[in-house]
């Protein structure tokens, strides 16, 4: 091993990629593991300022090398990773599954891959562990910072000339950065901060901070010792404790940018203890650990259908360990001596074999078509639970709104309010709206309900306030479809006096919609449907794929759905009439409400409806925009 290498900053990365690799196979026993990611983003901060700058003060910067460096020691490794799993990919996945592996793949490609999967879905949901390529966002975002950083540090390290100068300009980008996450973690929108750079750029400003920062001698060892101790202790006691209301790596990122500036004494203890050959190794093939683990992962979690047990882990865990090992060895460390042409050859071979395979891929109809068409059909429903384009954001209320058919000119007249069980009946509405050339909003309240005297929360009842406020000083809204998760019974007012059963939440219905006609508003309230609450379109399509029968129920009783719900139904359609819409008409029959059919699945996942479940909503629709 290369005694130049930081024993410390291999460890670290060893830290990290074990933190990341337990919490994927199995999230319930380290929930916080994934916050070792944005260990490897401090890291790669402080490393990168480190090279540029000792390469600008000896006058051999270039950004032609700069990016040489980086595209040798990411896009071999990357390149083999892709190839291999692409081939698993075509022999495992059902058709509509492949299809967005294609998609995910080519935005891999083109560097971008976060912005992909923040648009198409998130990170902690059960069938978002199926996306073999879902781990790349991280990737996404290191490709992005190596972009754009270099250019940036290096007008600051050319154009700046005090030293004081250039480490405040970097906590200022830094605290903008940090200060972006307060406000949106604050608003409820927590997949943003996630997955998109500019909410990682604190994390890489910390590693360049303290890379710039002067070095501050101090030869007491017990302080130097007690410094690191506690960096450690924030480190580890942030992967079972999180801040509210702050990043959820603040504690970790501290930590690490504190021992990537003071470093580890060799002569100490502590170096002694983590000093241990395996941990180091684990940390100089983390990169290849972390391309491998999660596409093993998906793929076993995909075929298994339920938790992975003792012996699939197992077998992950060897596969991932060999196939590191091996990629490491045989591909990163001898690209980093091939000649730049060897390097473009290889990894521009890898894009167009990559780029050629997706393209029949996304271009096919049916391709492969090995599986029946069942599977096919309730998998394509995975997902398709209606989201808004991010291009239709819009300021509204506590932060913004999401426009239903943007191509018409005029002003939104119609509202859908609530949280996401009112707006997955979004396409059906859209569908009306493109038919009568009008123009909608979607109020995302998140977790929230859209109560305005009770809420679960008394931060979801300020959000739900400002939301209705904003509604009915917009004259130019007329109609409010209002939806809701119709099995959430615990509210609190201002006061956190609390209220814990169905009648109070009506009530609260009632009011607020009171509230609305009183300015004005027709309002129409969306009533309760059966839902699977299994993830049904993945969980069927795969079992019918594996082994040929679902062990799911595609359906329940009507009866059941009516013990439920039929005494809140009653009590709305003696309230408000026919501005009660019952969807679960649609969905049952005098025997059984049914999750699926014979051409796809009514549901995208455990309780929304899918784009084939939501248009056949647009039945409920004809009245209101007529």
């Amino acid at each position: 091993m290369n005694d130049s290498r930081r024993v410390d900053i291999d460890v670290l990365r060893a830290i990290s990629v074990i933190s990341v690799i337990i919490f994927h196979f199995d999230k319930n026993f380290f929930p916080l593991g994934y916050l070792g990611v944005d260990i490897f983003f401090v890291i790669s901060g402080y490393l990168i300022s480190k090279i540029i700058i000792h390469e600008c003060e000896d006058n051999k910067f270039t950004f032609k090398n700069f990016y040489l460096r980086r595209a040798r020691r990411i896009l071999p490794a990357l390149m083999v990773v892709l190839i291999v799993t692409l081939l698993f990919a075509f022999f495992i996945l059902l058709t509509a599954d492949l299809k967005i592996f294609a998609e995910s793949l080519l935005t891999s490609l083109g560097f971008f891959p976060n912005i992909y999967f923040w648009i198409t879905g998130g990170y902690f949901g059960t069938n978002d562990e199926l996306k073999p390529l879902l781990h790349l966002w991280s990737l996404g975002v290191e490709e992005q910072f190596y972009l754009f950083f270099p250019i940036v540090l290096f007008f600051v390290l050319k154009k700046i000339t005090k030293l004081s100068n250039k480490i405040l300009f970097m906590i200022a980008i830094s605290s903008i950065s940090f200060a972006i996450n307060i406000y949106f973690i604050n608003k409820g929108h927590l997949d943003s901060i996630f997955f998109l750079f500019p909410a990682r750029i604190w994390q890489f400003g910390l590693g360049a901070i303290v890379a710039v920062f002067p070095v501050l001698r101090n030869d007491n060892k017990f302080y130097n010792s007690l410094i690191i101790y506690i960096a450690f202790v924030l480190v580890f006691f942030n992967f079972y404790k999180i801040i509210p209301y702050i990043p959820h790596a603040s504690l970790t990122c501290l930590g690490v940018s504190i021992i990537l500036y003071k470093g580890i004494n060799k002569n100490s203890f502590l170096f002694k203890l983590i000093n241990i050959k395996i941990l180091i190794f684990t940390g100089l093939i983390s990169y290849s650990l972390y391309l491998w683990h999660w596409p093993i992962i998906s793929f076993l979690k995909y075929i298994k259908i339920t938790n992975l047990d003792f012996l699939h882990i197992s077998i992950g865990i060897f596969l991932t360990i060999t196939f590191s090992i091996f990629t490491w060895k045989y591909v990163e460390k001898p690209f980093l001596k091939k000649n730049p042409n060897e390097i473009f050859k290889f990894v521009g071979l890898g894009y167009f074999f990559l780029i050629m395979v997706s393209g029949i891929i996304l271009l096919s109809k049916n391709f492969p078509s090995r599986y029946e068409k069942q599977s096919n059909y309730l998998a394509e429903a995975v997902g398709t639970t209606y989201h808004c384009s991010v291009l239709d954001y819009r300021k509204f209320g506590d932060s913004y709104a999401c426009i239903i058919n943007n191509k018409v000119r005029s002003n939104p007249e119609v509202v859908l309010l609530g949280n996401s069980h009112a707006h997955m009946y979004g396409w059906a509405l859209k569908e009306y709206l493109t038919l009568k050339k009008k123009k909608g909003l979607t109020i995302p309240l998140n977790t929230c309900l859209p109560l305005i005297d009770k809420n679960i929360s008394v931060k979801c009842l300020k959000k739900s306030k400002k939301y209705f406020q904003s509604i009915i000083n917009d004259k130019q809204i007329k109609i409010v479809i209002i939806g809701l998760t119709w099995n959430s019974n615990v509210l609190v007012d201002e006061k956190l006096i609390k209220s814990s059963n169905f009648a109070e939440r009506d009530e609260s219905l009632i009011y607020l919609i009171d509230k609305l006609k009183e300015n004005n508003k027709k309002v129409f309230l969306i009533g309760p449907i059966e839902t699977p609450n299994f993830e049904l379109a993945s969980i069927a399509s795969r079992e019918l794929a594996f082994q040929n029968s679902t062990k799911k129920e595609l359906f329940s009783s009507r009866k059941s759905f009516e013990n439920k719900y039929k005494k809140t139904i009653n009590f709305f359609k003696n309230k408000i009439g026919n501005s009660f819409l019952e969807p679960h008409h649609i969905l049952c029959d005098e025997k059984n409400c049914y999750f699926a059919d014979s051409k796809g699945s009514n549901f995208s996942d455990s309780n929304h409806l899918s784009y084939y479940g939501s248009k056949k909503m647009k039945k409920i629709f004809i009245n209101i925009l007529n």
